[in-house]
């Protein structure tokens, strides 16, 4: 049976979620305790059982001056010895239902492995969402400017990181969060010991959010109102973490390091209400849950 979850499923989606993903207890505490309410929730149950589940987020996808109303669907995992029933197949098709008659006219998501980009595919998804990784190499950084401001590291106003995110994704079709889903996606990080940087200054603003480990730096989003901007507080970050590999992801059509990285799969959207795809657009998704 498939039904929306109560506040009396939670600690059986906290147990299928553990048992399906690797994160950390505290992790899966704030997705649940702050990101997801239980009326975001459907689940399928059995002889009493909650044996599946998935998770649904209000999003939009933006294009200048176009909103389209979407769905993020997130932890979308079943108890493996209930696997390979189309249990997930039966709860998809009611969050797509469910989405429609709310009015949305997509459906995104993020596959938690490559091999389920087909399994994706299959159901009627697209790999519309690509990004593109670049490893930052000698000589990429020379004669990059200093900051001629403060650069400031994880104590971020986080509605500076909503404010220059939408200014600089203003021409660029993308998956938008309001401020309150970017406060969670910054505690989100927080969560899992990244940082986030902020430089505001005469050559205007950027935002990045990066990890580090042993020597090894990882920028998973840097966005800014110039290139200048975003250069400057990338070669900032290099330099402080003392990084011995770095690499970054980017807009596929960034002018940053054009023509140089792979690009990559990253994220997949249905069309509900829409008989289109949004490939052509090379939209633009990143910093999402799960």
């Amino acid at each position: 049976m498939i039904r929306t979850a109560t506040a009396y499923d939670i600690p059986a989606l906290k147990r299928i979620w553990d048992s399906s993903f690797d994160d950390p207890i505290n992790y899966i505490d704030f997705i649940f305790d702050r990101v997801a309410k239980p009326s975001n929730a459907i689940v399928y149950e059995e002889n009493g059982v909650v044996v599946s589940m998935l998770l649904m987020l209000d999003t939009t996808f933006v294009f200048k001056d176009v909103s389209v109303e979407a769905v993020y669907i997130l932890g979308a995992a079943t108890l493996k010895k209930y696997q390979n029933k189309g249990i997930m197949t039966y709860l998809l098709e009611n969050s797509e239902n469910m989405a429609r008659e709310d009015g949305k006219q997509l459906s995104v998501l993020v596959p938690g492995d490559r091999f389920l980009i087909e399994y994706y595919k299959k159901r009627g998804y697209s790999t519309d969402f690509n990004l593109r990784t670049v490893k930052i190499k000698q000589g990429m950084l020379d004669n990059i400017p200093k900051p001629d401001a403060e650069v400031i590291v994880d104590k971020v106003p986080h509605n500076r990181i909503f404010e220059v995110r939408e200014e600089a994704l203003l021409e660029i079709p993308h998956i938008s969060w309001n401020e309150k889903y970017i406060s969670f996606i910054i505690e989100d990080a927080f969560v899992y010991g990244d940082h986030i940087a902020l430089y505001e200054g005469d050559r205007g603003s950027a935002y990045a959010f990066y990890s580090e480990n042993k020597g090894r730096l990882y920028i998973k989003e840097c966005l800014g109102t110039s290139s200048d901007a975003q250069l400057i507080l990338i070669n900032e970050i290099v330099e402080k973490t003392r990084a011995k590999k770095a690499r970054i992801s980017l807009q596929v059509q960034s002018p940053l390091f054009s023509l140089q990285g792979k690009v990559s799969p990253f994220g997949m959207s249905k069309p509900l209400n829409v008989n289109r795809y949004l490939r052509d657009l090379v939209p633009y998704m990143n910093m999402m849950f799960d």
